[in-house]
């Protein structure tokens, strides 16, 4: 597979802590992350996206209360699982996949119940600073996303994906307001989920080229990760993600990456 010079394979944080209170009508029964995209499991089409870039290692952080579903999803995501159901089916054997090659562990998230907590949870059970993450309830069934954070992201630099702005969809999105030019904007603002009002002021004060819509996919660095960390420890309510993003932008560059390919929301 030839890369650009700035692509590096790191290990990928699939953050799968949340308990589906959006959907609480079926998640009592069933994460989330498994709602069929595309006839098949959501966190499936997650475990490709993380293949398809060359990683060999993948940690699903997963809410204690889905622990009982955990040994059987390990099953069939694991290396050479789909070539097992074929046999027992008796269907013919298909093609070998990138998936193949990774291992996913799974680990039940310790802690305050956050995306922050997910991503810290990841970080120490992979060992290292640089990684990417993927949020698991963010789709992308030709799971070309992390593969288009990763070409454009600088190895030393946190970075984002995001998507074109949207006045109507601001409110279930983080608004980055950028800075620069495209392939790769900087970050300068954050808003967390708007109203449409305040999403059409911001439309009119800094125009749609300097507005995108925070998506699912982020490459961490050793420093982004203290300062998770840190402003994790400092805040007695549950740390948003977003907004210790933002605080972290205040001082550091953080890249914006944007891609107009569609995700599913498995929350909505």
């Amino acid at each position: 597979m030839n890369r650009p010079p700035n692509f590096s394979v790191l290990p990928v944080v699939i953050a799968a802590g949340g308990l589906g209170t959006r959907v609480s009508a079926w998640s009592p029964y069933l994460p989330k992350e498994l709602r069929p995209v595309c006839g098949r499991p959501g966190l499936a089409h997650i475990v490709d996206e993380a293949a398809a870039i060359g990683s060999g290692h993948a940690v699903v952080v997963h809410h204690p209360y889905y622990t009982p579903l955990t040994d059987w999803t390990r099953q069939v995501l694991a290396p050479g699982a789909l070539a097992r159901y074929r046999m027992l089916t008796n269907q013919l054997p298909g093609r070998p996949s990138a998936s193949d090659l990774l291992q996913v562990d799974f680990i039940a998230q310790h802690g305050r119940y956050a995306d922050v907590t997910s991503v810290l949870n990841g970080a120490e059970h992979l060992r290292t600073g640089d990684l990417y993450v993927i949020f698991a309830d963010n789709v992308d069934p030709t799971h070309t996303a992390l593969s288009a954070l990763a070409t454009a992201a600088s190895p030393d630099t946190p970075a984002v994906l995001a998507a074109p702005f949207d006045a109507t969809a601001a409110g279930h999105h983080g608004v980055i307001v950028c800075a620069g030019r495209e392939p790769v904007q900087r970050l300068v603002q954050l808003i967390e989920k708007p109203d449409r009002e305040h999403a059409l002021r911001l439309e009119a004060e800094h125009g749609t080229a300097r507005l995108r819509l925070l998506q699912g996919r982020m490459r961490a660095t050793p420093g982004l990760l203290r300062h998770l960390a840190t402003t994790s420890r400092k805040t007695n309510s549950e740390p948003k993600l977003s907004l210790s993003l933002a605080s972290y932008a205040q001082a550091h560059r953080v890249d914006v990456v944007t891609s107009t390919q569609p995700m599913t929301d498995l929350g909505s």
